[in-house]
């Protein structure tokens, strides 16, 4: 599995939002999520998305991270980190 197969896990469109996740972006982020992890994003599928604050985020993204195995994870969750710190910066 190449590494390019990975971009999609990425939340570009976080890059331009300062404090928190829009309904449409949430969307698109659970869309892509659950190709590597199905599971995760079922389980908060019906999450309201202006609830969503960092600790929310993080504990999704870990629990994709898990889903998806220590190999595959790996090379997910510098890029999942990288979309929370951008979403909701410190």
């Amino acid at each position: 599995m190449s590494n390019t197969e990975f971009s999609e896990i990425t939340i570009e469109a976080l890059h331009h939002i300062t404090g928190g996740v829009g309904a449409a972006d949430f969307a698109s982020i659970r869309a892509q999520a659950a190709q590597y992890c199905p599971a995760t994003a079922a389980k908060y599928a019906n999450i309201n998305p202006a609830s969503i604050n960092r600790a929310s985020a993080t504990a999704m993204g870990n629990a994709c991270v898990a889903e998806m195995g220590p190999f595959k994870g790996a090379f997910a969750q510098p890029r999942i980190n990288a979309a929370i710190d951008s979403a909701f910066p410190k």
